[in-house]
C-alpha cells in the first residue's frame, strides 16, 4: 500500500502540481489516533480498505480511483495544471 501512495501522489502531482500531498497511514499503527473519523470509518463501521480521507474526512473506500479523487478535489476547488 504505501508504494500505492506513492505512484498515487506522482500521478495526481503531474495533474495538480504540488497542491496535493498524498500520505500512507498505516490503520495498525498508532498514527490512526490523529485521524479519529477515519479510524471510525476502518474499526467501527468495517469500510473495505484503504480508506482515502481529505483534509482528514474519509471519503472513498474500496480502492484507488483516480476519477473519485479527482471528483473530490474539484469539489475542494483544486483544478489541474493543464
Amino acid at each position: 500500500m504505501a508504494e500505492q501512495a506513492v505512484d498515487l501522489e506522482q500521478r495526481l502531482a503531474r495533474y495538480y502540481g504540488d497542491c496535493v500531498k498524498v500520505e500512507y497511514i498505516d490503520v495498525l499503527s498508532a498514527r490512526m489516533d490523529e485521524f479519529p473519523l477515519a479510524r471510525r470509518a476502518v474499526f467501527g463501521m468495517g469500510v473495505n480498505l484503504p480508506v482515502i480521507a481529505f483534509d482528514g474526512q474519509p471519503r472513498i473506500a474500496g480502492g484507488i480511483s483516480i476519477e473519485m479523487i479527482s471528483e473530490e478535489l474539484e469539489k475542494k476547488g483544486l483544478t489541474g495544471l493543464g
